[in-house]
């Protein structure tokens, strides 16, 4: 080799040493400059408080939650209320969580640690958007959960990591929603009326003068309870009212109508349940009468009257008695 040539190739490989170097040293040093225990979203952390829209997306379910004048809801729910302590709960989780250990970053390993969203056939993995105002603050796969610790994935980067701290983030929309509907004491209720479509299956309950058991009103001679308390498992269905499902209002046709109960209290207010059928499952009204508040009786949504709930099916049970299940067989 000429000592041209030779002198050519020194100075190229010289010059591919100096760009390989000036590459290094202008790559971002995110990764390597990490620490173990540093916050993870210091900006979320910064505006906790001023954050006002949550979005877990795992592929299959989306929830949207927003927030106005300090009362969470549900966009995805038609703007049913969310319990604010819950929705607290995870943004505290959130800011407080802090890198622990670097974990793959190779896409085919991702499933492992349930980090592959959108790829993910099974809806294991979440992809978490935290927003103010409509500027995104942070966004994030939510894979695994470790003891003490999750994994995630910041949503444009191929780092993953093993955090400290722990996320719920359920993608379970009454994980979040405020599932309770009433909350109405045995004792101040005075009267019940139950409705069926037969007029022979139908009866109605008062309370006995000592305010204790709800007695069977207008039994002949031939009718007899089976027992003294028979009754009173009635006074007890608005008590620790929860619901499996929620929708904006149903307006029933007659015909898918079941039943309709009609509760009076000791102040005279009135609650009425109407229960029908909408497809093949049963759902209930409920029609608060303007003055039915009084110290013992939570309603846990002012407009109880926009929604239709689908509740147990140990509560529908109740709803189903008829006169003759109350009465000792002839």
């Amino acid at each position: 080799m000429s000592n041209k040539n030779f002198t050519y190739l020194l100075l190229i490989t010289i010059l591919l040493f100096v760009l390989a170097s000036i590459s290094f040293l202008i790559q971002p040093k995110y990764e390597t400059s990490i620490e173990k225990g540093e916050i993870i979203f210091s900006k979320a952390k910064e505006q906790i408080n001023n954050i006002n829209e949550i979005i877990i997306d795992d592929g299959k379910n989306k929830i949207s939650i927003s927030q106005n004048q300090n009362n969470w809801s549900m966009n995805s729910k038609s703007g049913y209320k969310v319990k604010n302590e819950v929705v607290r709960k995870n943004l505290i989780q959130i800011s407080e969580l802090r890198f622990s250990e670097k974990k793959t970053k190779e896409e085919f390993l991702y499933s492992r640690l349930d980090l592959d969203y959108p790829n993910d056939e099974d809806g294991k993995s979440k992809l978490i958007s935290i927003n103010n105002n409509n500027e995104n603050i942070l966004e994030f796969v939510l894979g695994k959960r470790k003891k003490g610790g999750v994994y995630i994935k910041k949503l444009n980067e191929k780092q993953t990591w093993l955090t400290s701290g722990t996320l719920d983030m359920s993608s379970i929309e009454n994980d979040w929603l405020e599932t309770k509907i009433l909350e109405i004491e045995y004792n101040l209720i005075n009267k019940i009326s139950v409705n069926h479509v037969k007029k022979e299956d139908s009866f109605s309950l008062t309370k006995d003068d000592k305010g204790e058991n709800l007695l069977i009103d207008n039994l002949n001679k031939d009718q007899l309870p089976k027992s003294d308390l028979i009754a009173n498992f009635f006074g007890y269905f608005l008590t620790n009212l929860v619901f499996n499902d929620v929708e904006k209002r149903k307006i029933p046709n007659d015909i898918d109508i079941i039943t309709k109960i009609n509760f009076t209290f000791i102040d005279d207010s009135k609650l009425t349940a109407i229960i029908f059928n909408s497809g093949k499952e049963k759902w209930i009204n409920f029609i608060r009468d303007d003055t039915a508040l009084a110290e013992g009786k939570t309603f846990y949504v002012d407009n109880l009257n926009d929604w239709s709930y689908k509740l147990s099916s140990t509560k529908y049970n109740v709803t189903e008695t008829k006169l003759k299940d109350l009465l000792v067989e002839e």
